[in-house]
């Protein structure tokens, strides 16, 4: 009988498998990179951009918060946003309808275009904070939209300074018409044909001709020779309407209580 013994030798151990690298790689994917927002386009993320919706990044006034009347006492806070071009937008406040607005802080040009209206305005402070109240409100029974009104000399640059800013005001056509009707007197007075009380000249303060002055208490007016003697006057305790004819010879034309002469028409 042949009997099997045991020996030294040993079988074979199986060596542990080692991953290949690309096999590793597939197992431990890393996710993509999220995008940075930058929904205007120019480059910088909307996180560190002033301007995000803005590609060119121009100069804007922050948000503007104004405390408007709309009718339930002046219980409203309402937001001025940066616009186009520079302009602020006012579409939520107009949306409000509100009769009048206060800013709650000073408000100081930014943008180009508001550094052109206030130097349209001719302010000297620098403050173009009641422009922006002008802009804001929306009433309808605003002196500046009467079918009549005639802006002053002040008036005008205020008005085309706030124009600047809101061109597409509620009441903008109302506005320009009545910058156009003061217009036209500021002319009038420069040339000697709009008046008030007062001594003039004749010929170089103010013009010959024939002039009118209405809703009077109390007018008196004289012409004058250059000795000061009263060449012709009239007086009345009241009176819907006066006229007079001022002539070329006359050397001085002075009235009292008769309000503003003007050229009749």
């Amino acid at each position: 009988m042949t009997l099997t013994g045991c020996g030294d030798e040993q079988s074979p151990t199986a060596a542990p498998t080692t991953a290949s690298p690309s096999m590793s790689a597939s197992a431990s994917a890393s996710p993509s990179a999220t995008p940075t927002p930058d929904r205007d386009g120019d480059g910088l993320p909307d996180s560190s951009d002033t301007y995000p919706d803005d590609p060119k990044n121009t100069p804007q006034q922050p948000p503007v918060s104004l405390e408007c009347d709309t009718g339930n006492d002046w219980d409203a806070l309402l937001t001025v946003r940066p616009g186009k071009d520079g302009r602020p937008d006012f579409s939520e406040v107009w949306a409000a309808k509100p009769t009048a607005c206060d800013a709650q802080a000073e408000i100081y040009p930014v943008s180009d275009t508001e550094k052109a209206a206030l130097k349209t305005s001719k302010y000297e402070d620098g403050d173009i904070t009641t422009l922006y109240e002008m802009c804001a409100a929306v009433d309808p029974e605003d002196t500046y939209l009467e079918a009549d009104f005639a802006a002053s000399s002040e008036q005008i640059p205020e008005i085309n300074a706030a124009l600047l800013l809101c061109p597409s005001y509620p009441y903008a056509k109302k506005w320009r018409e009545t910058v156009k009707r003061g217009q036209v007197d500021v002319d009038l007075a420069a040339q000697g044909r709009i008046f008030g009380e007062g001594t003039f000249r004749v010929g170089k303060e103010i013009k010959p001709g024939t002039y009118v002055t209405t809703d009077v208490d109390g007018c008196y007016w004289e012409r004058q020779n250059s000795s000061g003697d009263t060449i012709d006057n009239y007086f009345t305790n009241s009176a819907r309407r006066v006229q007079v004819t001022i002539r070329s010879s006359d050397y001085a034309f002075s009235s009292q209580n008769c309000g503003e002469w003007r050229p009749a028409r």
